[in-house]
């Protein structure tokens, strides 16, 4: 028999690991509990970075698994500490291009409030809700699409809600007022809220805040709102 000859040895130097694979080597077959907390870290860091690349978001997109990737992105996050890194990494994901990425939000919300206490869920929720409103135009009707979309709100929208409205110069006015009319019209429990802040603005001392107040009551009492308010295809959303 001819002896088996051992491989011939590779003459290229070895390539050393980077990013995610080199911190996965450092931590390979290495028992859990000799795990430093640096090398979970830098782990985490990594995955976060790959999950949040967008450069992957065109192609996802064609071939309709976006919303996949948005679950999840969205059940992750709510395994993390609440506004831990990894959650407010995802959130200035989300908050950069609010548009496009809006589904991100409602995947973690819901994932939010299908695993957790409702004091963490609301909690959560005001500081998502509070960023967008921050960054979106005052004009922007994504602002009330979420609000309509959100398993439940917090009840501090109210507040943001109230400054929307607060006098005639605000420039989130007209939208504030459509966005109390759409919740009246299609969130239960928000209904007696909305209706008293319009009935109030309605009695308000301005006469350029009473006006488009009542107009806008007049509508709803004459059943002019409902048609814009729920839109073709879609049921309207009751919980709190």
């Amino acid at each position: 028999d001819v002896p088996a000859t051992a491989p011939a040895a590779s003459s290229a130097p070895p390539v050393p690991a980077s990013g995610g694979a080199a911190a996965a080597s450092r931590v390979s077959g290495v028992a859990p509990a000799e795990v430093s907390g640096a090398a979970l870290k830098e782990l985490l860091d990594q995955l976060t970075a790959a999950l949040l690349a967008t450069g992957a978001e065109p192609s996802l997109r064609v071939g309709g698994q976006l919303g996949a990737h948005h679950r999840i992105l969205g059940r992750l996050a709510s395994t993390q500490p609440l506004l831990s890194g990894y959650q407010g990494a995802l959130l200035e994901h989300a908050l950069s291009l609010p548009h496009e990425r809006h589904e991100l939000l409602l995947a973690w919300a819901y994932a939010e409030f299908r695993e957790h206490s409702l004091e963490r869920y609301d909690e959560l929720a005001d500081v998502l809700l509070a960023s967008l409103h921050e960054r979106l135009a005052p004009n922007d009707r994504l602002w009330t699409k979420l609000l309509l979309q959100m398993p439940r709100l917090p009840r501090t929208v109210l507040e943001l809600l109230r400054s929307d409205v607060a006098s005639a110069a605000s420039p989130r006015l007209t939208l504030g007022l459509t966005t109390l009319r759409d919740l009246a019209l299609q969130r239960d429990a928000w209904r007696p809220a909305c209706l008293e802040l319009l009935l109030e603005l309605c009695t308000a001392g301005s006469a350029p805040l009473r006006a488009p107040s009542i107009r806008l009551v007049v509508s709803m009492a004459a059943g002019e709102g409902v048609s814009q308010a729920v839109p073709a295809g879609t049921s309207p959303h009751i919980s709190p």
